[in-house]
């Protein structure tokens, strides 16, 4: 991480009262860690709510442990007068075992794609600090895809940048992998009720039986033909 560290970059971190040698780590790195806490909180958005509180810089990027920065942000060549709600690339993303599994993020053409699932990797983003808004703690798994699904709601798609770069290597195998599916579900309904689009849990019903009850009984048949 330090080496990313610029003349205009700030690096905050939020500890949740580690009980590891997490603490030991940020004493020895405070030559490039500008403010850090280490308390209790209710999860990682909560610490990711009290990092926003603790930054002082005009963009916020949300790294947590194992996380890895590929550029620094200063390269981005973000300005005055030009000050996009959220500037946002692509991540590798990869399995536990280092295998890399896929690179996501794309442009954007509008918010349909947030009602299906998380279009960007949450690491990938950059937030423009006074425009941000809490991360809604209703939400363990998905408040990343409902805070960044309300930004642009608010200022829209053209007040977004896409750098068309590789911003992170992400690592599958983090806190979301220990809630079930039912726990995702729910989480999945709660937002499309709170965001008024109450309609896609229907769509979403439909999508599940079409998958299960017509899409893969057909290809299992078809695998056994072949």
């Amino acid at each position: 991480m330090a080496k990313h560290k610029g003349t205009r970059t700030e690096f905050v971190v939020v500890d949740g009262n580690s009980t590891d040698d997490t603490l030991s780590v940020i004493q020895a790195n405070r030559d490039v860690i500008d403010r850090f806490i280490s308390e209790p909180d209710q999860g990682i958005y909560d610490a990711m709510n009290k990092g926003v509180a603790l930054a002082q810089g005009k963009y916020l990027w949300f790294l947590n442990a194992g996380d890895d920065p590929l550029l620094d942000v200063e390269t981005l060549g973000l300005s005055s007068n030009d000050s996009p709600v959220l500037v946002y690339g692509r991540a590798n993303m990869f399995a536990p075992d280092g295998t890399l599994r896929y690179v996501k993020g794309k442009r954007l053409k509008g918010l349909h794609r947030f009602l299906k699932g998380m279009p960007l990797c949450h690491q990938a983003i950059l937030y423009r600090r006074d425009c941000m808004i809490n991360y809604d703690l209703r939400f363990q798994v998905i408040s990343d895809r409902v805070l960044t699904f309300l930004m642009i709601s608010a200022h829209g798609v053209n007040q977004t940048r896409f750098v068309d770069c590789v911003m992170v290597n992400y690592y599958d195998g983090g806190f979301s992998s220990g809630f079930s599916d039912a726990e995702l579900r729910a989480e999945e309904r709660l937002f499309y009720l709170s965001v008024g689009k109450s309609y896609y849990i229907l769509i979403k019903k439909i999508n599940a039986l079409f998958r299960y009850k017509i899409k893969q009984p057909i290809l299992r048949a078809l695998a056994k033909h072949l």
